[in-house]
């Protein structure tokens, strides 16, 4: 089967969760003998120098774009219908390059919401939309923390996201949600959706398992990411004048913050993962799977995040990792874990072998084998 599979950013190599998740379906693609043609925009904020392919089977087509949210575009999209998130992943030559592209191939995969503003370029070929997040949800959960000044935009922007979603997940045959409480919103929409969430090569992929013996803790994402952002600010607002024992170096390109404060350290270069035993996703707002979770559980980690921050992952509270609501609870279970080491080698040795048994490629490929056969010509 020829599948056309479109991506908002380049998906090789995985750095970043929905890069991550990208190269993880277009993997399983590849791995059951389907010919992939990958087309993806490469924009400014996710720029690749040299995109490539690492799989046999799988072809790349990186087609420079500007996606950046400016004044200059986000004010005249005011008098516009169109959500202002999606419209500016338009772009006049990948919509040509689509169009080309969709007449020789069996099935396309969108695999990202904002990539359906090219659904009018695919002709009658069927189409498969691969959700990352019920990306409306994102902005309203974090709509309390907005700016006063932004706070009527972003809310405009929200429902018009909203009333999108509903109708693009009526006009693609079928929907892959990350998660089941992601699947749960869009078959409300009345499209039929399953659960494909992200998987991990665990033959030949870099989640080497490392276990949980150390008493330190880290977080690794980027800063640059609107929940993970507010995430790390009540953190560190809130959470870290309460610690009492844990260390917590924290991993990202960037720091939006002033200095760290007591027991928390800020670093831009690559973790030693034989450092750490211990994983923090101070999750307040978003939607999906937090693919740095599932990492951090499949190297043997043991995680504290909020129910929130769980979503996706099947996992429960006090075996495969520790739920905190409160940032009283939060600082409570972080200490816990950096010192009783056997609480913590006992969550991260469970959360490594709730990884391989539910988010293993093997695991997902029988699934997504079944669901491509629906398409074969």
């Amino acid at each position: 089967m020829n599948i056309l599979h479109l991506c908002n950013k380049v998906p090789f190599p995985g750095r970043d969760g929905s890069s991550i998740a990208m190269e993880s379906l277009i993997r399983i693609e590849a791995g059951l003998g389907h010919r992939v043609h990958v087309v993806a925009l490469n924009t400014e904020k996710h720029w690749v120098a040299h995109p490539m392919s690492p799989f046999q089977g799988v072809t790349l087509e990186a087609l420079a774009a500007e996606t950046a949210p400016s004044l200059a575009t986000a004010l005249p999209n005011l008098f516009a219908r169109d959500s202002y998130y999606a419209s500016r992943f338009w772009s006049a030559q990948a919509a040509q390059v689509i169009r080309q592209r969709a007449q020789n191939t069996d099935v396309v995969v969108l695999d990202s919401l904002f990539m359906a503003v090219y659904l009018n370029e695919l002709g009658s070929v069927p189409i498969v939309l691969r959700t990352h997040n019920v990306e409306h949800a994102i902005w309203l959960r974090g709509l309390a923390e907005e700016p006063w000044y932004r706070r009527s935009y972003v809310a405009l922007q929200a429902r018009r996201l909203r009333r999108w979603e509903a109708e693009i997940a009526r006009r693609v045959q079928r929907i892959w949600a990350i998660s089941a409480e992601d699947a749960s919103w869009f078959g409300g929409q009345g499209g039929p959706t399953c659960t494909v969430p992200c998987s991990f090569d665990t033959l030949n992929g870099p989640w080497v398992d490392s276990g949980a013996a150390s008493p330190r803790a880290y977080h690794l994402g980027a800063l640059d990411w609107t929940p993970n952002v507010r995430g790390m600010k009540w953190f560190l607002d809130e959470v870290a004048p309460r610690l009492a024992q844990a260390q917590v170096d924290v991993y990202s390109a960037q720091w939006p913050y002033g200095p760290e404060p007591s027991g928390i350290q800020y670093r831009s270069d690559v973790p030693d993962f034989e450092h750490y035993g211990v994983f923090i996703a101070p999750i307040r707002s978003g939607s999906g799977m937090r693919i740095k979770l599932l990492e951090a559980m499949a190297r043997g980690k043991a995680v504290v995040t909020t129910p929130l921050g769980a979503e996706g992952l099947g996992a429960t509270h006090g075996t495969h990792l520790i739920l905190a609501e409160s940032a009283a609870e939060f600082a409570a279970a972080l200490d816990e874990l950096c010192t009783d080491p056997g609480l913590r080698q006992r969550i991260g040795r469970a959360a490594a072998d709730h990884a391989r048994l539910h988010f293993a490629d093997q695991y997902l490929a029988e699934r997504i084998a079944a669901e491509l056969a629906t398409f074969a010509p």
